[in-house]
């Protein structure tokens, strides 16, 4: 076995060789030149004690005991501070001077530790032979070296001699059962547990290892009878819960493990390894506002804990306590400058308030190899579009963020080739929205035939189409999706709603209206065509009819809010109409809608309001 640092007592002698050195050098070694070193310090250290010891004895009772002291105060000190190589040297020595059991029993526990089972049996085997097996503790020691030298047979053999002098020994029952469980002998491990039981109604360890006998042996119901009566016995035994609740979680019995957890934490209520099971059940059945005090007694009880300070960060915001879930990720930060994902989850959190500078200072900070690039960059861009379109509304013209949207939607389109589609959609809405509809095609032509250029966009690129009056593309994306699908309610609408908005005889639009009402009735969309095919041949009264069940589908869409204010405004319903224009401009995104919506207001005021004649 190699020891890589210099035991304590050992090392004096190091020191005391370093001392008489003349000049001092500073020397680094291998790891092999120092278990090379440490082993002949060692080897030296027990060349003399050796003789100390020889001479101790020769000079007689006194002189043996006097050393005797010595060597077992610095053995001792050695074993409780960890130093099991200068305990085992000090006590092997000490066992020279003396016959005392606990002496020996020192010696042999110093090498368990090392690993040395074989020296250590030969030391408890003598110990065990001259008391005749009275002493338990000795006893209890050798079986589990036996055990661990995988001794089976001999090791059961000192549990039953222990039990054939007491039978209430609680250890050596225990023991016994599971050896014999080990090697699956069912029945006598089982008839053992159980007289075990019997000894000790109050312990619930026996029942515990009977369940974990029959989840071997894969009868999961008698371990769940078992477990909940070892929990019975012991309310406080986390084994017990903690294996009824796994139980109980394989099934996919959530609730029943959430109620052996909360059982058990009203007994045992900072129990970290069922608090951790608790947190983990109640997660996963997203009960978040439930889970909290039990994450927080968990970071209160080892605030060194980082994964579940994150995991109490996301249920904050799970819950919309969005202050704690800031301040917790940011004291993480501070731990953890670098991590990608507490940078994104305070992003997110600042997205989620609407603070969109401060999400995007976040994101921006994220690393290109982190697997969170993409969606933060996407997420920035998105932001950025938004802050860009405000901006257009309030100043009338594009401005800083505008440019930053620009620059940011450009490079991203470079660097993540599969965010391609996605940023092309963004720069589009931005550029419709600054009244740059000609670019808004480019941009979203551009990329329409990359894979996940989906229906919806190709919608969006005919919408954007019909505004800068290229019919004849529109009309071809939309009979496209007409061949490959003849029951696509809304390509039949586009082209019929199209032919209306276009000043063509609304005749000739009514076949496609009426092809889209045949396969969706209830979509509001292709209601509200129908309406306006119905406005624009002056049939008023049945265009009412379907715009207000549109109106009921879709209450929040600008144009059906619009074509009913119109509606209404041409049959003098001037309340009415100016209820719907406010509900369309309170939805409207676009600058040029919202001009258009407060033009047709101001007639509408006129309208219902005429100038007063002079006197």
């Amino acid at each position: 076995m190699k020891h890589h640092s210099v035991p304590f007592f050992l090392a004096t002698f190091l020191v005391l060789a370093a001392s008489c050195a003349h000049q001092p050098t500073q020397i680094t070694l291998t790891e092999e030149e120092t278990s090379r070193l440490n082993q002949e310090a060692l080897d030296l250290a027990s060349e003399r004690l050796e003789k100390l010891v020889e001479e101790s004895k020769k000079q007689g009772p006194a002189s043996s005991q006097y050393l005797a002291t010595g060597l077992f105060l610095k053995g001792n000190s050695a074993l409780m501070e960890g130093d099991y190589v200068t305990g085992a040297v000090l006590f092997r020595h000490l066992a020279q001077l003396t016959d005392d059991p606990f002496v020996h029993k020192k010696y042999a526990v110093a090498l368990i530790r090392l690993g040395e089972l074989e020296k250590s049996r030969d030391v408890l085997q003598k110990i065990y032979e001259s008391d005749k097996g009275k002493d338990e503790s000795i006893a209890l020691i050798l079986a589990g070296v036996y055990a661990g030298l995988e001794k089976a047979d001999e090791s059961r053999q000192i549990y039953r001699k222990i039990l054939a002098r007491n039978p209430k020994q609680e250890e050596a029952c225990l023991f016994l059962g599971k050896s014999l469980a080990v090697e699956k002998k069912w029945k006598e491990a089982e008839a053992q547990l159980m007289s075990c039981q019997k000894h000790h109604p109050k312990d619930g360890v026996f029942s515990y290892y009977l369940g974990k006998m029959h989840v071997d042996r894969g009868d999961l119901k008698s371990a769940v009878r078992l477990f909940e009566d070892s929990h019975r016995r012991e309310p406080d035994s986390t084994q017990a819960a903690a294996a009824l609740g796994l139980i109980y979680e394989q099934w996919e019995q959530v609730e029943s493990a959430i109620k052996v957890y909360d059982r058990h934490l009203k007994v045992k209520p900072h129990d970290p390894a069922i608090l951790g099971r608790m947190v983990q059940a109640l997660f996963q059945k997203e009960r978040f506002s439930e889970v909290i005090p039990f994450a927080e007694r968990l970071v209160d009880m080892d605030p060194e804990d980082l994964n579940m300070r994150v995991k109490l960060g996301i249920l904050y915001t799970e819950s919309h306590d969005y202050d704690k879930a800031i301040s917790v990720f940011r004291e993480l930060l501070q731990q953890a400058p670098q991590s990608d994902k507490i940078l994104y989850y305070l992003g997110a959190i600042h997205q989620e308030l609407e603070k969109f500078e401060d999400a995007i200072e976040y994101f921006t900070q994220i690393p290109t190899s982190s697997g969170l690039y993409q969606d933060s960059s996407f997420q920035m861009a998105n932001m950025l579009s938004g802050l860009a379109q405000v901006e257009f509304l309030q100043q009338g013209k594009s401005g800083a963020f505008g440019r930053k949207f620009v620059q940011v939607s450009n490079e991203k389109l470079k660097e993540i080739p599969d965010l391609a589609v996605e940023i092309s959609v963004l720069q589009a809405g931005f550029y419709e929205a600054v009244e740059r509809d000609d670019e808004a095609v480019k941009v979203l032509t551009a990329v329409q035939k990359d894979k996940s250029f989906n229906l919806q966009h190709q919608y969006y690129l005919a919408g954007l189409l019909e505004k800068v009056k290229n019919y004849e593309a529109s009309t071809a994306i939309i009979m496209s999706i007409l061949d490959k699908d003849p029951k696509n309610a809304h390509a039949w609408n586009f082209i019929g709603y199209s032919m209306l908005e276009r000043g063509l005889a609304p005749d000739e639009a009514l076949p496609y209206i009426e092809k889209a009402v045949a396969i969706a009735p209830e979509d509001g969309y292709i209601r509200d065509s129908l309406g306006w095919y119905y406005f624009k041949t002056g049939r008023h009264k049945e265009a009412l009819k379907e715009l207000t069940k549109a109106f009921e589908k879709v209450p929040d869409d600008v144009v059906i809010a619009k074509h009913l204010a119109l509606i209404h405004k041409d049959m003098k319903n001037f309340t009415q109409a100016r209820t719907y224009l406010q509900q369309a401009l309170k939805n409207a995104r676009l600058s040029s809608e919202k001009r258009e919506l407060s033009s047709v207001l101001e007639v509408l005021e006129a309208e219902r309001f005429p100038a007063a004649v002079a006197d």
